[in-house]
């Protein structure tokens, strides 16, 4: 493995980027105000060397990163209730029985814990995701779905197929012609990073001319007999589709819809907090987790959450809907699960790929998987090489 290099900030202006419109240069034609969370950049020059498979296929690096990680690490989760038949135990006092107290922090109806009595103060951990999240209060929404399935390979394989638009040329072509897959903009801080993909721009990968009606057409999943909206004169594409948007939010989130620029309507926003929550900004509904599957370090569980605006009483939460190994991530998630089909389908084959290649190290690009970089070390900090 090649000697890390030193983390050093870059300049947004000067580093090496894809051909075509940069994301900024899309903020500055929004129609809406910008929210300044949007004019951070945070690109971070995380060098270019390895990682070890290792850090995927082994057993000794899983009990690693249970010591070491998940023993020590402020983790979103959920929590126990109460005694059943609690009539026929009357020799247990409360008091005496609980499970021995454990740091618990809330944030933005998200609950959070952490095994180690003497960790860091987790308002210091998630400081820069919540500052970010000021302006997106997702404790204001309610959860309105909530699927979760074990998937056949390493908890970071499959995390790591969302903290990249890097391979939608490969996996999501169908969606090419209304992303801009390599002109996401990656941001790097200390706890968390972000990756945030353009909507109704075309890639830069496609060699041909991009119509209004291609892009909206592959964003709102028509098939090609249906008729597409027609754009106004005078209105660019992104801000019609994010005007169609507003409206069919409008009815549950009210005026805070016309408070978001385009931006916040159209693109993908997508958070990481180290080390396995990952919560998108604006009205993006979506929040994701991973974790391993027990001390099985050759499968996982994914979770995705979608959490949608309200007017009037909060509805109740959704319940984990766990789907089976045949069934697919479409059957409970619509569009959204067609694009998980589509990661799925890899995820056991690049499991399998890092059991049976001779080469020692994974090999990322230097920008677009930033954000890998940084989980990998992150990795490094907590768990070791």
């Amino acid at each position: 493995m090649s000697e890390m290099l030193k983390n050093e900030d870059l300049d947004p202006d000067t580093m090496p980027r894809s051909p075509g419109v940069t994301y900024q240069e899309l903020l500055d034609q929004d129609s809406h105000e910008v929210p300044e969370v949007l004019r951070l950049q945070s690109p971070k020059d995380l060098g270019l060397n390895d990682y070890s498979v290792n850090r995927y296929i082994s057993a000794d690096y899983h009990q690693k990163e249970v010591e070491r990680l998940w023993k020590k690490v402020w983790q979103f989760t959920c929590r126990l209730k109460d005694c059943p038949s609690a009539w026929d135990f009357p020799q247990i006092k409360n008091e005496e029985f609980s499970l021995p107290e454990i740091p618990v922090a809330l944030w933005a109806g998200f609950v959070f814990i952490n095994p180690d009595q003497d960790c860091a103060p987790f308002d210091e951990f998630i400081s820069d995701l919540a500052s970010q999240f000021e302006r997106w209060d997702l404790g204001a929404l309610y959860k309105e779905a909530h699927v979760a399935k074990i998937m056949p390979c390493n908890w970071k394989i499959a995390q790591e197929a969302f903290c990249e638009a890097y391979h939608v040329n490969a996996t999501h072509p169908q969606i090419m012609r209304g992303i801009g897959d390599t002109n996401s903009q990656v941001d790097v801080w200390e706890n968390c990073a972000r990756v945030i993909t353009p909507g109704i721009t075309p890639s830069p990968l496609l060699d041909y001319e991009i119509t209004d009606e291609d892009m909206l057409r592959s964003m709102m999943d028509l098939p090609p007999e249906a008729e597409v909206p027609q754009v106004p004169e005078g209105m660019n594409a992104r801000a019609f589709m994010a005007a169609i948007s507003r409206e069919g939010l409008r009815a549950s989130a009210g005026a805070r819809v016309d408070e978001y620029c385009d931006a916040e309507i159209v693109d993908s926003i997508d958070y990481t907090q180290f080390p396995n929550f990952h919560p998108w900004g604006a009205f993006n509904k979506i929040v994701y987790r991973f974790r391993p599957n027990g001390n099985d370090h050759r499968s996982c569980i994914m979770e995705c959450l979608q959490l949608l605006p309200f007017s009037g009483e909060r509805p109740p939460a959704a319940k984990v809907h766990w789907l089976q190994e045949d069934e697919k991530w479409s059957s409970a998630l619509g569009f959204l699960g067609k694009v998980f089909d589509q990661d799925s389908f890899k995820m056991p084959k690049v499991q399998m790929g890092l059991e049976s290649t001779y080469k020692p190290g994974i090999t990322l690009s230097g920008y677009q998987e930033s954000k890998v970089r940084w989980l990998h070390q992150k990795f490094t900090e907590w768990v070791g090489d």
